[in-house]
């Protein structure tokens, strides 16, 4: 599963001369969250496609493309406490999305920064999980992988008298 980037793109980017910074755009999502968790990798807050990223500065790994499935890690500064008490007190595995775009997409003059119209990301994934999630005072950490149905138990939902009390009559 290969992820290139555009070679001219990533040689803009690689210069030594480069003026743009990359941004990293985390959106994770859950049923038991009002709203979904919106950070970028940045001390501003933006806007793109009309949603609000908070700017919370944040570490992660590319993808691994190797035998096994995608995998990275992901870790954050737990200076906002509501978002580390949500991540936290999930009962299962969130969703998450990263999209990774060059801050020549944005108006820098703005607080919060606004997307330009016509600029695309560089990196993109989605439809990943989030596990392990573990937490301090300091940091929030977990793993962002690829579900692999090949290691789930089979059926994965069973019939118990909890689930399906009218079986059990």
């Amino acid at each position: 599963m290969s992820r290139p980037i555009d070679a001219d793109v990533k040689q803009g980017l690689e210069a030594q001369d480069s003026v743009d910074a990359l941004l990293a755009f985390l959106t994770v999502t859950h049923p038991l969250l009002p709203e979904p968790i919106r950070v970028v990798s940045d001390v501003l807050d933006y806007v793109v496609g009309g949603k609000t990223f908070i700017g919370l500065p944040f570490d992660f790994g590319i993808l691994s493309d190797g035998e096994g499935p995608p995998m990275t890690e992901l870790k954050m500064q737990n200076v906002d406490a509501r978002i580390g008490r949500a991540l936290l007190g999930l009962n299962d595995r969130a969703q998450v999305s990263l999209e990774i775009r060059s801050s020549a997409d944005f108006d820098l003059s703005d607080v919060p920064r606004v997307e330009i119209p016509g600029g695309a990301p560089i990196y993109a994934f989605a439809g990943f999980d989030l596990i392990d999630v573990t937490g301090t005072v300091a940091e929030i950490s977990g793993r962002v992988m690829l579900r692999d149905y090949s290691q789930e138990p089979w059926p994965g939902l069973r019939a118990t008298q909890t689930r399906c009390p009218g079986l059990f009559r």
